[in-house]
C-alpha cells in the first residue's frame, strides 16, 4: 500500500490552542491519519501520513480551521509503509524550541537562496555551511564541507552558535525549512548579518 507523507509549517499567531488540538486530533482519527502536529502561539509544524484522499482532506481542514491560505513550506513523499504509530497533536511554546518566539514579520526578514545560486554561495571562502538537521540525517548525506553541529535537540543550537564568529556568512539548510527560519532569527538577534 502506498502511504503519502506530508510535512508542513506556517508561522502565524494561533490562539485557542487546546480547541484546535481537539479538532485536529478528531479529524486525524476520523481519517486514519498518523503523525505529529505541533501547535504553538507562533504557528503550526507537522508531518502526517496516510492515504492520499484522507491526507488531502486533512490538509484542507487544517487550512480552513486555522485560516491559512498557503503554508510557508509543504513537502510530499510517497513510501511503502506507515512510518508513524498514531496521531499526536502537541501544544508547545515554540514550533521548534530554540528560546526565541518567531513572528511573521521576523520570518519575512529571512533571506532565501534560489536553488540555482546555492552551490555558488556555499563555495565562497567566507561562508560556513551548517546542516541544521539531526546528526543521523547528516550521516545519510549532506553538502560538501557542511558542518554537523552534533546536537541532540534543536534547543541545543544556541551553544553551538556561540562557537561561530559573526564575521562569517552563514548558509543553512534543513528538511522542511522551519529549523532554518528559527535559527536565522536567533543568529540575527545575536548580531549576525549575512545569513
Amino acid at each position: 500500500m502506498k502511504i503519502n507523507v506530508i510535512g508542513f509549517y506556517k508561522i502565524k499567531e494561533i490562539k485557542s490552542l487546546t480547541n484546535y488540538q481537539y479538532l485536529l486530533k478528531k479529524k486525524l482519527l476520523k481519517n486514519l491519519i498518523r503523525g505529529t502536529i505541533i501547535l504553538s502561539p507562533e504557528g503550526i509544524n507537522g508531518t502526517i501520513s496516510g492515504k492520499k484522499k484522507e491526507i488531502k482532506d486533512c490538509i484542507s481542514f487544517i487550512k480552513k480551521k486555522l485560516m491559512i491560505k498557503k503554508f510557508d513550506s509543504i513537502n510530499h513523499s510517497i513510501i511503502n509503509y506507515q512510518p508513524f504509530f498514531r496521531p499526536k497533536i502537541k501544544i508547545k511554546k515554540e514550533v521548534v524550541p530554540i528560546g526565541l518566539k518567531l513572528t511573521k514579520n521576523q520570518k519575512q526578514q529571512n533571506i532565501y537562496i534560489d536553488p540555482k545560486n546555492w552551490n555558488k554561495i556555499i563555495s565562497e571562502k567566507n561562508t560556513i555551511v551548517i546542516d541544521i538537521r539531526k546528526s543521523m540525517e547528516y550521516k545519510l548525506g549532506t553538502f560538501k564541507n557542511a558542518v554537523d553541529p552534533k546536537v541532540n535537540n534543536f534547543r541545543d543550537f544556541p551553544n553551538f552558535f556561540k562557537k561561530i564568529k559573526n564575521n562569517k556568512k552563514i548558509a543553512m539548510f534543513c528538511t522542511g525549512g522551519i529549523r532554518c527560519e528559527k535559527a536565522a532569527n536567533y543568529l540575527r538577534k545575536k548580531g549576525f548579518e549575512e545569513i
